[in-house]
């Protein structure tokens, strides 16, 4: 038996791939290694609330549109979703293979023919943690952010957040409403308040059309490859300073480790500077929108995230002197696609693609950054990227029938 596509991974954009594959009346089934949204269910710490708004997330159902899921919650509506799909679970996809016309899949239970397939199986559920990891004493704990779940997991003492992305601004948070000594080894990242000028800063930015920029539209193609601003849930702002203010010790990057001694760059005062400049940017584009509408809205006001600290980043920091008793690693994450063969990724891993598609005919991609837009890679982007993805197929396997 042959099927018209095969859906690999049935996380949120693989269950996006499904319900827009159905829409069509393509016939498909979803394989899934392990449970729905099993990255949710599995690498996520328990206070995690999803950092956008419901109506960014409509996919995951009717809820208030101010609303801010759990991660629990993100689950169950994951399941609800993988219910309506053709699925089968517990199925690991290992290989790949041209055969003729379409493609053979060898999976845990077999092998399985496809016309078409769409890979779902993420780019950020792999952590990475790198080399220095290897050099710290063996008496102190380290979690990545996917093995991290609540304060008391954590040997009393101080903790050192290496990153302060999404995940490590977010786990500082954390640790600090538990009382918790932290310091915060930084780097760059954007930011953006959390409201402006009366509105939640996100529903500007979805009316200026920020979340439908093309990667080809961007003045600087190595924007693709930056972080994505920081965005706290429940609507509160969140930056390096307010973080400070709140307790954290900054530091610049972790840059060594040579026994119980740690070594920082200077590049504390850069990345909090790198966070306030994309502030700044997001308030003036919708300054811009606004005066180029005409719209009525309140004047500007300051920036939440801009608070006056005092700091005095330290360069060096032995562990012990600083009660540290662990290391929470929020270095990210990358993709597992080896599976997929030769000739279907770069030297660094990443699938080879133009927009969602592979060179090799017949293979979609879903639910990678910048996949097709800027929200390719989350809730509000995957049912856009998978309805273009699904008309893609069906026009390819209409053009196959004789």
């Amino acid at each position: 038996m042959v099927i018209d596509c095969v859906v690999v991974g049935a996380g949120p954009a693989g269950l996006a791939a499904s319900s827009s594959l159905s829409g069509l009346g393509i016939e498909h089934v979803v394989l899934e290694r392990a449970r729905p949204g099993e990255t949710w269910r599995t690498q996520r710490w328990d206070s995690l609330h999803i950092n956008n708004p419901a109506f960014m997330n409509t996919m995951l159902g009717a809820q208030d549109p101010d609303t801010y899921l759990t991660r629990q919650e993100v689950v169950q509506r994951l399941e609800e979703l993988a219910s309506r799909a053709p699925m089968l679970t517990g199925i690991d996809v290992v290989g790949l293979a041209r055969l003729d016309d379409r493609w053979l899949l060898r999976t845990s239970e077999g092998q399985l023919q496809a016309r078409s397939i769409v890979v779902a199986t993420g780019g950020e559920n792999v952590p990475r943690v790198p080399a220095l990891a290897g050099r710290l004493p063996d008496r102190i704990m380290q979690r990545h952010a996917a093995t991290y779940r609540k304060p008391s997991d954590l040997p009393e003492g101080a903790v050192l957040v290496v990153g302060s992305a999404q995940s490590g601004t977010q786990i500082t948070e954390d640790l600090l409403a538990a009382g918790r000594r932290v310091w915060l080894a930084t780097c760059p990242v954007g930011r953006a308040s959390a409201r402006y000028r009366g509105r939640d800063t996100l529903r500007w930015l979805d009316e200026t059309g920020f979340f439908e920029d093309r990667p080809e539209d961007l003045p600087d193609p190595g924007l693709v490859r930056a972080v994505p601003a920081l965005r706290a849930p429940h609507g509160h702002d969140i930056s390096l300073q307010l973080l400070a203010k709140a307790g954290a010790t900054l530091t610049g990057r972790l840059v060594a480790v040579q026994g119980d001694t740690l070594a920082f760059d200077d590049s504390t005062a850069a990345n909090i500077a790198y966070g306030d400049r994309s502030a700044a940017n997001i308030r003036s584009m919708i300054d811009a929108h606004i005066q180029a509408h005409g719209l009525e809205a309140p004047a500007a006001e300051p920036d939440p995230g801009e608070p006056a600290i005092e700091m005095d980043p330290p360069r060096q920091l032995r562990l012990q002197s600083a009660g540290i008793g662990s290391v929470i690693w929020c270095t990210g994450y990358t993709g597992a696609f080896q599976w997929l063969g030769e000739g279907f990724t770069d030297a660094a891993g990443a699938p080879l693609r133009q927009g969602a598609a592979s060179p090799a005919p017949g293979i979609w991609f879903i639910g990678l950054r910048w996949l097709i837009r800027r929200s390719s890679g989350n809730f509000v982007g995957f049912p856009r990227d998978a309805e273009v993805i699904a008309n893609s197929i069906r026009s390819f396997l209409a053009a196959k029938v004789p």
